[in-house]
């Protein structure tokens, strides 16, 4: 799928930023976010400097096999760059999905969604969670283009996660209820995650099997209560490591092929993250339910 041809350009920021007709200004609000979280990735991640291109799309430039509204990176060819982290510009039926779900799901905690993001009439608006995002897809560009060679897709969610927080708690502390209340709400709905186990895929190789594609997909909304829990470990180790479990998670793995194909299994990294990036992350993952 090609993406990002035809957009207007923003330039000034440490890679290139294309954007859709009427919406620079949450062009430049993406951009600038991800320009600060540019600088302290690189800061920590070996000096690596990814070429990207930060797309800001409204749903007619939109073109991608997930949703309007849930952001991504990948590294497809025959795009304006190998790599591409592309933003929603503004709210779609997916964030009004994610909200009516929480909604029936914990209603009585709904009420605190509605202080934290607040559209102004009486609503739900997820564009600021949302705005953070960008730099969850920053670090999984840092991932993939650093060669970061993270066994399971998984891993590669939990990274993205982490350097979400960290960059968060270091670099923009006031944002972290906005950023932490979502997932908090999510995660700790029971509703919800009995619903999940019931219909939907719960477990780490679930994920595996069906986010990427294969039989029997995993929704999407599936998908975000996966990163609720995300979110909440990633606050979790965080909390007990610092940058340090960070940078010990990304120095195990930078360029190194730490377990053979038949080797990988939540057991096998478990044992791995315990001994070399974190406690807390190794005994999550052996746990996970």
């Amino acid at each position: 799928m090609t993406m990002g041809f035809g957009l207007k350009y923003l330039g000034g920021y440490p890679f290139e930023v294309r954007y859709s007709d009427g919406s620079l200004v949450r062009a430049r609000a993406s951009a600038d976010v991800a320009a600060d979280a540019y600088v302290y990735f690189s800061r920590l991640f070996s000096g690596v400097e990814p070429d990207i291109t930060v797309i800001v799309a409204d749903e007619t430039d939109w073109i991608s096999r997930q949703p309007y509204g849930l952001p991504f990176f990948n590294d497809d060819d025959g795009q304006v760059r190998r790599g591409i982290v592309v933003m929603p510009a503004g709210r779609g039926d997916f964030w009004i999905a994610m909200g009516q779900d929480l909604h029936e799901a914990s209603p009585h905690d709904y009420t605190r969604l509605l202080a934290t993001y607040p559209d102004g009439a009486g609503g739900l608006d997820l564009q600021p969670f949302f705005d953070l995002v960008t730099i969850h897809e920053l670090g999984h560009a840092f991932e993939v283009l650093g060669d970061l060679r993270l066994p399971t897709f998984w891993l590669g969610e939990i990274f993205a996660n982490l350097a979400l927080h960290a960059f968060v708690v270091t670099k923009r502390p006031k944002s972290l209820n906005t950023l932490e209340v979502l997932s908090t709400v999510g995660a700790q709905s029971t509703r919800l995650s009995a619903r999940m186990r019931a219909e939907g895929y719960s477990t780490l190789e679930d994920l595996e099997a069906h986010y990427t594609g294969g039989d029997d997909p995993m929704n999407p909304l599936n998908y975000v209560w996966y990163q609720y829990r995300w979110q909440r470990l990633a606050a979790a180790v965080f909390d007990a490591d610092g940058e340090d479990g960070l940078v010990r998670l990304w120095d195990c793995f930078h360029a190194t092929d730490r377990l053979s194909s038949g080797e990988v299994t939540a057991a096998s990294l478990a044992a791995l993250l315990r001994t070399e990036v974190s406690e807390t992350l190794g005994r999550a993952v052996q746990d996970w339910r």
